[in-house]
């Protein structure tokens, strides 16, 4: 779901491209803005030369990506792509701290309680650094391991995104 005045342009333009057929109700619907906010958007990126409106009747316009149209998206979907390998490097330098934690206090390996989208990573990162990792259900220790709930067991600390969101300035900066 879009949630900037930019997100919502690029999420246009590339329904746009995606879908040369959708009407303005289809494109609203896929965008999550009114019917009225779409328009304003659609007359905005007209009006930058980002796109054409093409009246088929009186009752059906076409709306058609330009090509500087196409190269606002490439260049807003580079820096897209490149913000978010950012975050995912973050995250990982995150959870290598983490790892490095649990190494430091001599645990034998890190088990994760429950489960996480992230596991593979954790995987990895314990094998870099030498440690071995288990996945665990709920209710099991392991000692001598450093445990770690996963993200999907929010009522269980410490979990992932816990431990992110308290490492994330020392790890950023």
């Amino acid at each position: 779901m879009p949630q900037s005045p930019n997100d919502k342009e690029i999420f246009l333009l590339e329904v746009l491209k995606n879908r040369p057929d959708a009407g303005q109700r289809d494109m609203a619907e896929a965008i999550g803005l009114s019917l009225g906010m779409t328009n304003l958007l659609l007359k905005d990126l007209s009006a930058r030369g980002w796109m054409l409106m093409r009246k088929l009747n009186p009752r059906k316009v076409q709306y058609v990506l330009t090509p500087e149209g196409i190269k606002e998206l490439s260049r807003r979907s580079y820096r897209f792509v490149k913000k978010t390998i950012r975050n995912v490097a973050d995250c990982r330098a995150q959870l290598e701290a983490l790892v490095l934690e649990a190494k430091t206090q001599g645990a034998k390996g890190l088990v994760l309680v429950g489960s996480s989208e992230l596991d593979f990573v954790l995987d990895y990162l314990c094998h870099q650094h030498g440690l071995q990792f288990r996945v665990s259900p709920p209710g099991n220790h392991l000692e001598g391991w450093f445990h770690l709930h996963g993200e999907n067991e929010p009522t269980l600390s410490p979990n992932v995104l816990e431990y992110m969101d308290s490492t994330l300035v020392e790890v950023g900066t």
